[in-house]
């Protein structure tokens, strides 16, 4: 028999009206026969499962908290976290989300929390399906989480393996620990800001009340805070954005706008998955 080798890139939508289930132990083999079914490739089911190696995936979990909402996702990026990861919040028409970026040099986490029905309705292929009514309604009030993993490095320090069938039966909560991994360290935020001055520059002092003046002058809102930066600031907005939004969280954790227990929350709901 002749062997070779293939490269193949697929994504959960060629499981059609399983894509809600995603790639995983008991969608594989239909993933694999519907490869086949193209005519371009044919692959041994088995032997593809057995001998295969991931060199990049995305791993999900579909979660329902209690209140999802605009106000939800506006939370998830004012949490406390790390400052070793940076937030991004998308409030768009179309697109509703959050996603934490790491900026370790070695292994980066990459982690989002989004309104996957946003993402559907853009999809105009999946419109003609006879399962898009269905599919639609099972991500309805549904919050997905997806980390990104592109490094050797990371897959086997998530799975300890980069084999596809090692993965498919790994019971390793990933999204738990990369989110867990980004809130645990709350205390990165330096809450001496607050309340007294004593022991800061007058520099710092100043840094903060000029900041302090953009949060207030936006209304506490952290997309306006984000235009007003990139608007008045267009060539060095990152640095700048980076400075205001620890005054930002730190401010909202001392009002407790916050509701912290939305982490305990996630964590509960993603070991759960």
């Amino acid at each position: 028999n002749n062997t070779t080798t293939a490269s193949i890139e697929i994504s959960a939508k060629i499981l059609g009206s399983n894509y809600f289930e995603g790639i995983n132990q008991n969608t594989i083999q239909q993933a694999i026969e519907t490869i086949n079914k193209t005519g371009l490739i044919s692959l041994n089911v088995n032997s593809v499962i057995d001998t295969a190696e991931v060199l990049r995936c995305d791993v999900t979990d579909n979660i329902k908290p209690e209140i999802i909402n605009e106000v939800f996702y506006k939370t998830l990026a004012s949490l406390p976290i790390a400052k070793k990861y940076h937030i991004d919040l998308y409030n768009r028409q179309n697109n509703l989300g959050v996603v934490y970026k790491g900026s370790q040099k070695t292994v980066r986490d990459r982690i989002i929390f989004y309104d996957k029905t946003l993402d559907l309705v853009k999809d105009k292929a999946l419109k003609s399906r006879p399962y898009a009514v269905n599919l639609f309604n099972q991500f309805k009030g549904v919050v997905r989480v997806e980390s990104n993993h592109s490094q050797f490095k990371q897959l086997n320090k998530h799975f300890g393996s980069r084999n596809l069938s090692d993965i498919l039966k790994s019971s390793a909560k990933v999204n738990y620990n990369v989110f867990s991994r980004i809130t645990d360290k709350t205390k990165d935020i330096d809450l001496r800001l607050f309340n007294q001055f004593e022991g800061m520059k007058f520099n710092q002092i100043r840094n903060y009340l000029g900041d302090k003046g953009i949060i207030d002058l936006c209304n506490n809102d952290w997309q306006s805070i984000e235009r007003f930066i990139r608007t008045y600031n267009k060539h060095n907005h990152r640095h700048y954005k980076k400075s205001i939004q620890t005054v930002y969280n730190s401010l909202n954790q001392e009002t407790k706008i916050i509701d912290l227990n939305i982490i305990n929350h996630i964590k509960q709901l993603l070991y759960a998955s």
